[in-house]
């Protein structure tokens, strides 16, 4: 039996649903361990909330959602990256600890009192690694990003498209691929310029989707 079939059972089977997760528990380890770039072990709260997570995608699943595992380890990043931002709120740092000195010596200190734990830098590190995936670096963005307005105004009618319609999201985030017949073939786009920007459509999506806020501020096409 396929292990989308078992899932499928193991929504109205507790006990089937229960050794799912002892049968995955490296797989929801590894995951946890990738998300948070160290080791977790099954001694971590870190574990239990990928535990959960993995719980969760078991009765969340369908088969629109591609490969039962690719969408478990996406519940489960999304879970722990949730977890981690909401400790953040609770722990600020202080802008005096990020006071600097100038050339004569004086302290030159922040108007600001607290800043969150670097959301940007931490989103920036896990879209990088997971932008590799599809063979894409987060630093080219600026390459190839669309330039005129019309340009911009395409790729936001294929991002928005997109992200409106689950089963494409699920393509790119399972295949690593952008679905680039299916997009034509339903709006009028040019197809040759969506292929020129297809690295910048993908890190879009990802970015919107997956949970990235302050990246995703970088594709605000509101006013294209």
């Amino acid at each position: 039996m396929k292990l989308e079939e078992r899932v499928a059972e193991a929504t109205n089977d507790k006990k089937l649903k229960n050794d799912l997760i002892g049968e995955y528990q490296n797989f929801i380890l590894a995951a946890a361990s990738k998300t948070l770039k160290r080791s977790v072990t099954t001694s971590d709260d870190e574990y239990i909330i990928a535990m959960m997570a993995f719980g969760d995608a078991i009765d969340g699943y369908n088969e629109n959602k591609g490969d039962f595992l690719g969408f478990a380890k996406t519940v489960i990043r999304n879970r722990i990256i949730d977890s981690i931002r909401r400790e953040a709120k609770h722990n600020s740092v202080p802008f005096s600890a990020l006071e600097k000195e100038n050339s004569d010596g004086e302290t030159i200190e922040f108007e600001i009192h607290t800043v969150d734990k670097s959301d940007l830098k931490w989103e920036i590190e896990s879209l990088t690694e997971e932008l590799s995936n599809f063979e894409i670096s987060f630093f080219e963005l600026a390459e190839v990003s669309p330039k005129s307005r019309k340009t911009k105004r395409l790729c936001f009618d294929a991002v928005n498209y997109i992200i409106n319609n689950s089963e494409l999201v699920d393509i790119i985030m399972n295949k690593h691929i952008l679905p680039i017949k299916e997009i034509t073939d339903n709006i009028k786009l040019n197809r040759k310029a969506i292929e020129r920007h297809r690295k910048y459509i993908i890190t879009a999506v990802i970015a919107i989707t997956q949970d990235y806020p302050a990246i995703a501020e970088y594709f605000n096409m509101r006013e294209v």
